[in-house]
This record gives structure tokens, sequence and C-alpha cells, in this order.
């Protein structure tokens, strides 16, 4: 029976008894901060059973998406745990209890889905004797197959540490004693794996409470699970989930681009899993990233990158997860079509992640296993927390990753030092900041004023040449929501103190000025000076920005939404949600938009000190709330478009001036960057321009209507010169083969040559020639100023990528490959050193 139908006539078992049919609500619970995903089918009803809303039903069944990581370690290993998988459910808010649920469970599984009455076995809390009553005198089970056991098997909940919580039964399904641990103990609660967890029926009593109290439960009722892995695993006489229609699909499809023998497995299942789990959580709306929820998303792509490296001895060459969404939302697409509604999403996001990561991870690689290399040779155990942190913090991997590397060279890990110095880098260590002052606010009054009269109120050396100071009014915008802080000067008594700074330090305004006098202003009477010209410029950056935050909506979609931004002085850049590169017509006419809203020459109205709910209905789009409280400012730019915004702004957007887009680029999976200039900034921008356009025109001796078909002119030589060489380079490898000559070392002959004069694919090239030859080790070198580059061939059983690795570090560079294939560099040495080396180590490897 395929999985679909058994989700379906689950569903439907329990509609025909009254149950509604609930859709699976989204991974990412709602209003619920005490789960980063959703991990059972009752989360979504926590509500319902404290009674906090009205009951819009007494009984509902569902097919939930599910996400823990709780058995992270056991996935790929063990033939029933997975991290994403779908939990079917019923559920009873004040209504049905042990009874009904039971007999209907027992019904399901036996005559329903047909499963063998013999080898079901179930276990009932140990204080529950209306639980074990039910299923020994009403059901008709033996009593030597019903087990009681404590709170640590038959006590569920609560999700999340609070809420709906209580005893349970499950029921379970013997595996066989192939499964076994053989001990004549061994039975439901066993921590083998032959008695399979299949299904829960939890009777939830209490509400637990934050201090872990429980108080009675508003709607007493019935919260089931059975996870439609382990219900196919059961019912396809499966011998683990993996080998089900849920994950067969996708297990061929990665053996198709993977090709591997039967031990090999685990890395197809712990593939086959996380990629679900992506799939599924993005689709969901989950980005990767370093924190909460989109953390585990990148923890998952991770683990797999580093498992391919585990079992095949080598990473990627290229990048594979990426093809593996749209099987999925194909197969799952019919029941939750989110899946098909971001089936050209999803690949773009994971595809940009794997990228990243692989760049660093090769680097990172290298530096583990010159790490493991030093400690081994100093017959080191456990690595310490600062190589643990060096290795996090340089190299990007994760303390997760390197447990699992870790296991691999039987080392252990300091983790108690290492987060200590994890937690010793996000301390902030300034001591707080005591303004002297007459107990009044500081006062912010660079919206209408750039000069004022103002009073020190704080003044602190900060280093042999800078003092931090706080000012009473002040002038001086501090850097917040993207928008850099204000340059300027400081005037006391005719001397003038330049400020190159301004921020806030703990919610105060604080002003960076340098001197390399000893001066104390503290009381003292300033006057306080904006750099007038360098704050226009910000201001149009800034109008700029959001005149750009409403083209991109109108160009793109109403879904684009700002992620961030810098507004500097005539350049910013905007991060927005999309996922694909921008095309050049698009951005084209992002431009225009932009532009023609310049030239219309609208005003910029500024409402101060708003209450938030009066901006809202306004119509102000509200970006980082957090940021400005109860009282907001509103920038509205004629009818085109209304911010909440604590910037600073033009009066008209014609004192923009120009506007142009010079860069569009990800910074991370989902998220793009548009870089722009505007006002003097992109008038030099065009004025340089303008000048190399001059310089091109006088350097190929032609007209600036020529300049292109000049370059393909020369471009055309290029190429032509190119295939004179490459006939002259196909006749000349086979003669650079036919001469070259080695050094006998017992069977090896190693060939050590100089090949500067040619490219590095030409060198592989020769390398191909010389593939079918057998017993060489060939190390060919290419030399410039700075540095020496080296391929290595290997056609016997000596390893190149050892060499490579050996002969990277010696020349302070790096190397990797494959065991017949490896490349490296590092810095210039001489031939007869490089030579001497490679000698000395194949001598010792003998």
């Amino acid at each position: 029976m395929e999985a679909k139908a058994l989700r379906r006539i689950f569903l439907n078992f329990y509609k025909e008894r009254g149950h509604i049919i609930v859709p699976s609500s989204s991974l990412v619970p709602k209003d619920d901060p005490t789960l980063l995903f959703t991990t059972a089918g009752m989360v979504q009803f926590k509500p319902l059973y404290a009674g906090a809303i009205p009951l819009p039903y007494k009984r509902a069944t569902s097919c939930q998406k599910c996400l823990r990581l709780s058995d992270l370690e056991k996935v790929g290993f063990s033939p029933k745990y997975c991290t994403f998988f779908e939990m079917l459910g019923n559920f009873s808010f004040g209504d049905y209890f042990k009874k009904e649920a039971l007999i209907w469970a027992w019904e399901l599984l036996t005559e329903v889905f047909k499963i063998d009455k013999k080898r079901l076995y179930v276990s009932v809390f140990k204080e529950d004797d209306e639980a074990y009553n039910i299923w020994h005198k009403v059901i008709g089970l033996e009593e030597k197959r019903i087990y009681r056991l404590g709170e640590e098997d038959n006590f569920w909940g609560p999700a999340g540490g609070v809420g709906a919580c209580g005893p349970s039964s499950e029921i379970y399904y013997d595996l066989g004693e192939e499964f076994g641990c053989q001990k004549a103990t061994c039975g439901p609660g066993c921590s083998c794996e032959r008695f399979l967890e299949l299904y829960n029926i939890v009777f939830p009593m209490y509400d637990q409470q934050p201090d872990g109290k429980r108080l009675p439960l508003k709607n007493r009722g019935i919260d089931t699970g059975m996870g439609l892995e382990r219900l196919a695993m059961v019912v396809q006489n499966k011998k683990t989930i993996f080998e089900t229609d849920l994950f067969a699909f996708l297990i061929d499809k990665i053996m198709t681009i993977l090709p591997g023998t039967e031990d090999k497995k685990p890395f197809y299942y712990i593939t086959a899993d996380h990629m679900r789990a992506l799939t599924f959580a993005i689709a969901d709306g989950v980005l990767p990233a370093n924190e909460g929820r989109g953390y585990v998303l990148r923890l998952l792509l991770r683990r797999v990158l580093i498992y391919y490296y585990k079992f095949f001895k080598q990473l990627p060459e290229k990048p594979f997860l990426y093809l593996l969404p749209s099987e999925i939302c194909e197969n799952y697409g019919d029941f939750y079509p989110e899946l098909k509604e971001n089936v050209n999403k999803i690949p773009l996001i994971i595809k940009e992640e794997e990228e990243r990561f692989l760049l660093t991870l090769k680097k990172a690689i290298s530096k583990w296993e010159e790490v493991v290399s030093k400690a081994k040779l100093k017959k080191e155990r456990i690595l310490t927390g600062d190589t643990l942190f060096f290795l996090h913090d340089t190299f990007g991997l994760n303390i997760e990753i390197m447990e699992e590397l870790a296991k691999e060279e039987n080392l252990l890990l300091d983790k108690e030092g290492f987060l200590k110095r994890l937690n010793e880098r996000k301390r902030v260590e300034q001591k707080p900041l005591i303004l002297i002052s007459k107990g009044e606010p500081i006062n912010f009054v660079g919206y209408q004023e750039l000069v004022t009269e103002s009073e020190v109120v704080y003044f602190q050396k900060v280093s042999d040449d800078e003092y931090e100071l706080s000012i009473n009014p002040t002038p001086f915008y501090c850097e917040k929501g993207g928008q850099v802080g204000d340059w300027g000067k400081i005037v006391y008594n005719g001397e003038e103190f330049p400020v190159v700074d301004s921020y806030y330090r703990y919610g105060v305004p604080i002003q960076k000025i340098k001197t390399n006098k000893e001066v104390d202003l503290l009381f003292k009477k300033v006057r306080a000076e904006v750099d007038k010209e360098r704050r226009e410029e910000i201001s149009r950056a800034h109008t700029a920005t959001h005149l750009l935050h409403r083209a991109l909506k109108e160009v793109l979609g109403k879904e684009v939404r700002q992620e961030g931004s810098l507004v500097d002085c005539g350049r910013l850049t905007f991060d927005f949600n999309f996922f694909r590169p921008l095309k050049k017509e698009e951005l084209r006419l992002i431009e225009e938009v932009v532009f023609s809203k310049i030239l219309e020459n609208l005003k910029v109205e500024k409402y101060f000190s708003l209450p938030l709910e009066e901006a809202k209905k306004m119509g102000a789009i509200a970006l980082f709330l957090e940021e400005y409280g109860p009282k907001v400012n509103v920038i509205k730019i004629g009818d085109f478009s209304i911010e909440v915004c604590g910037g600073t702004h033009v009066d008209y957007t014609s004192e923009i001036a120009l506007f142009k887009i010079v860069d569009e680029c990800g910074v991370k999976s989902g998220i793009r960057r548009i870089s722009a200039y505007c006002g003097k900034r992109a008038y030099l921008l065009f004025v340089s321009k303008y000048e190399r356009v001059e310089r091109i025109k006088a350097e190929l001796k032609t007209t600036e209507e020529e300049i292109i078909k000049k370059i393909k002119e020369l471009n055309e030589n290029l190429k032509e010169k190119e295939r004179k060489r490459n006939k002259l380079i196909e006749h000349l490898l086979p003669l650079l083969k036919k001469n070259l000559s080695g050094i006998k070392m017992k069977e090896l002959e190693v060939i050590i040559e100089d090949f500067s004069f040619l490219e590095k694919d030409e060198i592989r090239r020769l390398c191909d020639l010389l593939k079918k030859e057998s017993n060489k080790l060939a190390i060919f070198l290419k030399k410039n100023k700075e540095r020496v580059e080296f391929i290595i061939l290997s056609t016997a059983k000596f390893s190149a990528l050892k060499l490579a690795k050996a002969l990277g570090n010696f020349l302070e560079g790096g190397g990797g490959g494959r065991n017949d294939l490896a490349e490296g560099g590092g810095k210039l040495k001489s031939l007869s050193e490089i030579k001497a080396f490679i000698f000395k180590e194949i001598s010792l490897w003998q």
C-alpha cells in the first residue's frame, strides 16, 4: 500500500468518526516562541486544549509536517529515525477520552491496515490502571503484551516545555530478533531497535506552567501521533523507513547522481532525509542563516556535505544537492501545494548555500586535516577550545560539524573551552557609559539645524588622539537605521576639533573627535557644526533608497521587502528578498522609475514623532519597528512612497540630481543587493567613465562609435594567435613527453620539471598524455615572480594527493585533489630546494 493511500485512509477513518480534517500547519509555529519548529501534530492545537480560544470543533484529525533534531545522530544509521516527518494524528478537545482512542487505534492498525496482531505490543504509564484495563479487558490483549513503563517512556510533553501534557499509551511493532539486543529483558521501552514505537496515544490532562507546575487542563482530551514513515515501513514490510516509497524515489535520484556501493547507504539515507527537511522548511519561508531556524537549515545542508567527505574521502567537485528539491516537490506537491508553489525558488536557495559552503569547506577541510595531523604527531587526543574556536571563526566549521569529523579520527573536543571563547567574543567588554548631566535628555535638533551652541555633558579619552563626547543639544545624526553618522567639528575658544564619527552607545548619542592635544571639554560651552556638504549627500542617498524600494515593488512585485540597507555619502546599498539575479532589462527599468521620480521634483513631506498607530493608518511601510519605539517619523514622497523612517532626507526629489545602479549581487540565499550612486558621487562616476572612454579612443585611435568594433577586431586577432599557439602546443606536448626523464626510486620513476612557459591547462593536457604510462610520479612546476604552482600526476600506487599536501605545506601554501592527480602552490623557492624536499618525502614514504 502506497504512503499516499495510508495518509488518505487514516484521515478518512477518523473523518467517519466525526473528526474534522485539519490541514497541516506550517513548520514555523504560529505565536509560539517556545519552539523553533513544529515538532508534533498537537502544536497547532495547543490553544484549544488550554481553552485560550473558543473551540471551533471537538474532534480533529491531521497529517502534520514536523521537524525535530532530537535524534539527529541516529538518522541514516537507524531504521526508524528522521528529522522531517509526517505525523498522523487524531485529537479530542473535551470530548472522547481513553476508551474510544485506544479502541479506534487498535481497529485502525489491525482491521484497516491489516497489521499482524501477534507483532503488536502496548505500553501504559505505570500508574494508569484505566488504560491498562481497557487494553486487557475491553480490547482483549494478553497481559504479557502490556507493559507498564515510567514517566520517561509514557508521559508525553509538553511541546516546548509549557502547555498540554499527560500520560500516554504506546503501540509497538516487533521488527524481529535480528533488530534486537538479544537480552532476556528486551521488550517495549528497550533501547535497541527491535520494538518500533508506532502509534502514541497521549491523554492530555494537565497544563504545564513555565515554572513546571501542572494545572488541570481546561479541555481534557486525546492527542495521538503516528509517523507516516514508520507506518509505511510496517505496512510495506521494509527493514527501514528509507526503503519505503516516501524515500525510495529520492534515494534512486541521489544514487543516479552519485553512484556508490552498499557501504555508502547511510550517506544516501542522510542526504534524502536532510533534503526533505530543507525543502519543506524553505517552502514554509525559512532561509539558511547563522541563528535560529535558519541555523538548523544551514547545519543540515553542511552535514550532508561533511558526510559526503566522510564516505567518499573527497569533497564534491560541484554542487549536487540543489538537483533534489524538484523531485521532492513533484512527489509531495499534491498533498502539500506550497511545495509546487516554490519549486523554482527552493533549488536556487539551496544551490547558493551549497556553493558558498563548498568554497569554504575546501579550505576548512585542508586546515582540519593539518590540525588533526599535528595533534596525532604530538599524541594529543583532545583538540583545545582555542583550536576549535579558530576553525569556527576563520573557516566556518561549526561545533556540530567538528564533532562529526572528530569521531572519524577518535579525537575528543574541548567544547567547554570552545564555548568560553565564543562567549568572550560576544561579550560587550566596554564599561557602561555614565553621563554627567543635569538630568536633561539629550535633544537632537539635526533635522532642522546643522549648527548649535551646546554644552558638553560627557567627555572621555579613548586613545592617544581620540576623545568621545556627548553634547546637548546635538545637531549630529548618529548612525542608525542603516544611515551612517555625521561628521563635522566642535569649536571651543576658537580651536576646532574634527568630528570623525557619530554613533550611539547604550542609547546615548556620541561624537568622536581627533586631537593630539590633552584637553578637557566637560561642561564647556561649544559650537557644534555638521559637515553640511556630506550631510546633503547622505540625505540624497536616503531619499533615493526610498524611491528604489518602491521601484523594486513596481518592477519585481509587491512581495519584495527590504532586508537591510546602508545609506552613506552619495552611495547606498539595498538588500531585498528575491530568488534569482536581476536581468539587465529589469535593472534598467528600475533605474528609469527612480530617475523619473527625481525629474518629477516630488515634495518630500516629513512627519515627526507620530504615534505608531497613526503612521500605520497613513499607510506607511514600517521596517524594523523595534528601532523606533511608540513614536515614529514618516517620510512621504508625493503619492509614490510612504515609509516609517528616522533618517535625514532632501526636501524635493530633484535635489538627488542623478541616480545610477552600479552593482547587483546575491548576499545570501534568497537575498539580493543593489548598490547605487547618487548626487555628486554619481556625477563623478559619469565623469570618470567619460574620461576613460576618451582614453580608450586615444589608445585605439578610433571614435566612440567605433570602439566596440575595434575591440572585436582585437579579440579576433587574439583568438587567431591563440589558435596558432594551440596548434604549436599540440605538436610540442608529445615532444615534451618523449623527452621527459626522471630518477628511479625503487620501482618509481620521479620526474620533476619546470614548465613555467606553459599555461596550467596545457600542463594538465601533458598529464593526460602521461596517464597511460605506469609507475611514474611527475611533478610539474609553474613559477612567477612571487609564487610557484605545481601539478602532480601519479600512475603508481604512490598518492599524488599526499605529496601535494606535504609540498603545499613546505611552500607555506596548500594542496589538494585526488590520489592520481593533485595541484597546489605556495611561496617561491628554488628548483633545487623543491627537488630536495620531494626526494626526501618520497624516500620517507617508500
